[in-house]
């Protein structure tokens, strides 16, 4: 409740009006053309599965304004006047946001985590968060929208222009709103700091919907307050995640247990207690745990200890750019990030919608983050030594590795692991895309021994530990109400491709890795 209070209270500073007439109070229904559109998006959207929220229902709102009430005139007049306000900026504004709120809400947290430099659990924990806020948002207004099937403004009078895209759901509520405002809500949770950059693209949001002429001011009022309720929800479940555990274990002492690496020898692990995190699919983070690693004086770790030496000399450039575009380190997306800007770049490629958008991006999330969970609960169980303290004290005492081993234990590999999730639920979403991605993961597993922080032992049994977390999950999907999407164009190939012949992406910090 804390939360809503504030984040209303900025709302109205920022000047953004929260009208009267939603939420509880009883209303007549509306009377007028009945909606009809034989494109109709996703009409059972509202009957998927909801994973925080305990039906699609739950919050559905009071009816809207009958079309034969004065407040309903009202709004077809204020309508009017925000059609005749419209200018070339709020016009970019509402192209901007017709690009997908999903989308550029993802892209947005992404852009935050590069600035204010989350750790790679925690990204993937607020990715998830953000994602679940905006997918069960995106449910419970489809719930309504089906619902009530109330017209758009323009269907009760022909004077009334749309700018943009029409939208092809009932108004009544607006999605993009109940979307926008979970995620700004859960984005206040995750980064408090930056609350008023945050409400202000919320009220850039608002302002675009209201002038494009999809709605009526009522659909944004209920969707704002469904929205919020939304993040309530959300936010309560990030608040009993156990993501504030502590774990005051130390790494046993001994040549196979991780020890302080350089160049900066930092003596307190990342996240320790990421293992004790809830998980939003497995029971527990060491319900998937893998066998231990090879003992380090067995045969098999004398091998794969020489071969990332041998690796890291005789690197070819093409293994060298793959090392580096996988990287991922401090002041990047970390690694869930960049499989999120792969899935968007899918999803728009594929010309998702609304829904499916925000669909990929939630199931991507769960992934992901219970990935990130498993894999640290391994990393803490085992303390396996790193690549360079090893090679370092028998091999090669002045032996560098090309990208700085990152403070925490090796076995097994997180870039592995949430990408071996990220593969498989992505090529679940868009098969015809599967084996281009399971390459693209299986660079990102590579690139670990590339860039000689990871024993390939590391990489292989962190990647199918990813791949059963995402099996997991697109068990999940195959029962959550949505219909099968029809088959489009690959497009993983072109990205596949891209991928390997490109530089680090922009901010990348090459010699900070992130697992």
């Amino acid at each position: 409740m804390k939360l809503r209070f504030l984040v209303c209270a900025a709302l109205l500073a920022a000047g953004v009006l929260i009208l009267p007439g939603c939420g509880s109070d009883s209303v007549t229904a509306p009377t007028g053309p009945a909606f009809d559109d034989p494109n109709a998006t996703e009409p059972t959207a509202g009957t998927w599965k909801t994973y925080v929220l305990a039906s699609p229902s739950v919050y559905r709102p009071a009816a809207p304004p009958a079309s034969a009430s004065q407040a309903f005139k009202d709004e077809l007049a204020q309508q009017k006047t925000y059609m005749s306000s419209r200018t070339p900026n709020t016009q970019a504004r509402i192209d901007y946001w017709n690009g997908g709120v999903a989308r550029r809400w993802n892209e947005y947290q992404r852009s935050l985590i590069m600035h204010i430099k989350p750790n790679p659990p925690r990204a993937s924990r607020g990715l998830a968060l953000v994602s679940m806020a905006m997918y069960e948002a995106m449910v419970a207004s489809y719930d309504a929208k089906y619902f009530y099937k109330r017209p758009h403004p323009s269907a009760y009078d022909t004077t009334i222009h749309v700018y943009g895209a029409v939208d092809h759901s009932p108004s009544y509520v607006d999605e993009k709103i109940a979307m926008g405002r979970a995620a700004c809500d859960v984005l206040a949770f995750l980064f408090p700091d930056s609350i008023a950059e945050i409400q202000a693209r919320f009220g850039d949001l608002r302002t675009a919907e209201l002038q494009s002429g999809n709605h009526f001011q009522s659909d944004v009022d209920a969707a704002f307050e469904l929205g919020g309720k939304v993040a309530e929800a959300v936010v309560s479940r990030a608040g009993t995640d156990n993501s504030n555990a502590v774990n005051s274990d130390h790494s046993p002492v001994g040549p196979g247990y991780w020890v302080p690496t350089p160049p900066a020898y930092q003596q307190n692990p990342v996240e320790p207690a990421c293992g004790l995190w809830k998980p939003w699919v497995l029971a527990t983070g060491a319900t998937l745990r893998p066998a231990a690693p090879p003992a380090v004086d067995s045969h098999e770790f004398i091998l794969q200890k020489q071969e990332v030496y041998d690796v890291s000399r005789s690197l070819s450039e093409e293994r060298r750019q793959i090392a580096l575009f996988w990287a991922d380190g401090g002041g990047t997306v970390t690694p869930p990030g960049h499989w999120n800007q792969i899935a968007v770049d899918m999803g728009v490629a594929k010309g998702l919608n609304e829904p499916r958008m925000a669909r990929m991006l939630a199931l991507l999330g769960l992934a992901q983050a219970d990935a990130f969970i498993a894999c640290w609960e391994c990393k803490y169980h085992y303390w396996c030594v790193r690549p360079v303290t090893r090679i370092d004290a028998d091999i090669d005492t002045s032996w560098v590795p090309l990208i700085a081993t990152p403070p925490f234990p090796s076995f097994p590999s997180g870039h592995s692991t949430t990408s071996g999730a990220a593969a498989t639920v992505l090529g679940y979403l868009f098969p015809e895309d599967a084996v281009a991605l399971r390459q693209m993961a299986g660079d990102a597993m590579n690139s670990r021994l590339y860039g000689g922080i990871h024993f390939s032992f590391d990489n292989l049994t962190g990647f199918n530990l990813g791949a059963g977390i995402g099996s997991r999950v697109t068990a999940l999907a195959s029962r959550d109400g949505a219909p099968a999407r029809p088959s489009r164009q690959p497009v993983a190939t072109r990205l596949f491709v891209s991928s390997r012949s490109s530089r680090a992406p922009a901010g990348a910090s090459l010699r900070n890795a992130a697992d």
